[in-house]
């Protein structure tokens, strides 16, 4: 079994990897990583040698889910699960992470990439409620990332811009 950090690194990992792929399939300006770190979690730098932070969040329904998702519960089955919980969780998670990066010393924009583990809730479901999602301003882009119902690829939606 990895260690807390092992898994926390390999979950960040992919997440940027994700983030990267759809990032610059979709987008002119194209980021390559540069390095990993603490605070942000990673440093990316674009076409023209600007720098963005990137701060990397994972979103589970609760600590029983991410345990069951990551092979680390005994459970079969979660119970029923609610949308509106889901969103609570990601409005936790969003004011969490909008108090740590005031308090990084950065001299570049930091963008947050919050990666929905939710194996039932989707892109769609939360672009049908964007209304009740937390916005923090304080990031240049904060990046949901996401499948939706049986559609196996990645989804990538600037929640502050929807």
């Amino acid at each position: 079994m990895k260690n807390h950090n092992e898994e926390k690194f390999a979950l960040e990992n992919a997440a940027v990897d994700i983030f990267l792929n759809l990032f610059n399939i979709n987008h002119k300006d194209q980021f390559e990583l540069v390095e990993r770190r603490e605070s942000p979690d990673f440093v990316l730098s674009g076409l023209k040698g600007e720098l963005l932070g990137l701060e990397v969040a994972h979103l589970f329904y609760d600590p029983e889910e991410a345990k069951m998702l990551l092979g680390r519960s005994d459970n079969k089955m979660h119970g029923t699960e609610k949308f509106d919980d889901l969103v609570n969780a990601l409005n936790r998670l969003l004011k969490q992470k909008e108090a740590k990066i005031l308090k990084y010393e950065s001299t570049y924009p930091t963008s947050l990439v919050i990666r929905n583990a939710s194996p039932i809730f989707g892109m769609s479901d939360l672009l049908r409620d964007k209304e009740l999602i937390y916005k923090p301003s304080i990031y240049k882009n904060v990046w949901f990332v996401s499948r939706d119902g049986n559609y196996n690829d990645w989804l990538m939606k600037d929640i502050l811009m929807v």
